[in-house]
């Protein structure tokens, strides 16, 4: 019978078939000493392009124990539970389709959440600009969140998870614990398709947190987050902040602004 592993990283995808073979050569890239085990949980959330070929390609070649797993409903959030329960790690790492983690990510998530015993780690989410970005949003980068940049430069405690240094969805990792305490990701919140709702991981680390779990910020934990031309047009901008207000209101609708726990499913 084999050890269960230390580290499963869950990777959700969605239609970006070939942004996803870039984030799997990152991976099994990874420089792992021997005194850690890791596996990699690859789910599909029906994806209509070449996905699956990729995947099965991955699993069929990759040196790094590998399992795929296919969920029709879409919705991240109800991809990245499925990737939990499919997961055999004490500690569930998660980026997104889209980076590039550097060398040392699992490595430095691991031993991040052992040197500190925290219950969470998230970690800094560095630019990859595929074009030079434009003047006005080199100009402004208050709205560099909006484009999932994180790059805080000191460690620091995460006490409110809505506040700066934060846990954001592309580089960010629990200790199972976490979810046997407060479940997971809830699906009524985050990506659903096309659709740019969001804050299923703010809303998991606020109750992680409400239930006496502790997060850290670990700038050494590094992804890098590619960002093509289309991402930087004002356009996009303005759709991705209209979908994440749309999102609350149609949550806080729906729950009467109440709050409310989650479990996997």
């Amino acid at each position: 019978m084999t050890c269960a592993p230390d580290v499963s990283n869950v990777d959700c995808t969605y239609n970006r078939a070939a942004s996803l073979g870039l984030t799997l050569d990152a991976l099994a890239a990874q420089a792992i000493p021997p005194g850690i085990r890791w596996e990699m949980i690859l789910v599909d959330n029906n994806s209509t392009d070449t996905t699956r070929a990729v995947i099965q390609r991955f699993v069929a070649t990759a040196d790094i124990p590998t399992r795929s797993v296919f969920v029709p409903e879409q919705g991240l959030s109800r991809a990245r539970n499925a990737g939990i329960a499919a997961s055999r790690g004490d500690i569930i790492a998660f980026t997104d389709d889209d980076v590039l983690p550097a060398k040392d990510w699992v490595v430095r998530i691991a031993t991040t959440l052992e040197r500190t015993g925290v219950d969470i780690v998230g970690g800094r989410i560095v630019p990859a600009w595929l074009e030079k970005p434009p003047a006005w949003l080199q100009r402004r980068p208050a709205l560099h969140d909006a484009l999932a940049i994180l790059d805080h430069p000191t460690a620091a405690r995460v006490l409110d998870p809505h506040g700066a240094p934060a846990v954001w969805g592309a580089n960010m990792a629990f200790r199972r614990r976490v979810f046997d305490r407060v479940g997971g990701f809830d699906a009524r919140r985050g990506l659903v398709g096309a659709t740019l709702h969001r804050g299923e991981e703010i809303d998991l680390v606020a109750r992680a947190l409400a239930a006496g779990c502790q997060a850290v910020y670990e700038p050494s934990v590094i992804v890098a987050h590619r960002i093509g031309p289309h991402g930087m047009r004002l356009r996009s901008l303005s759709r991705l902040y209209f979908q994440r207000a749309e999102g609350d209101a149609l949550l806080q609708s729906a729950t009467g602004g109440g709050r409310f726990g989650a479990s996997l499913r």
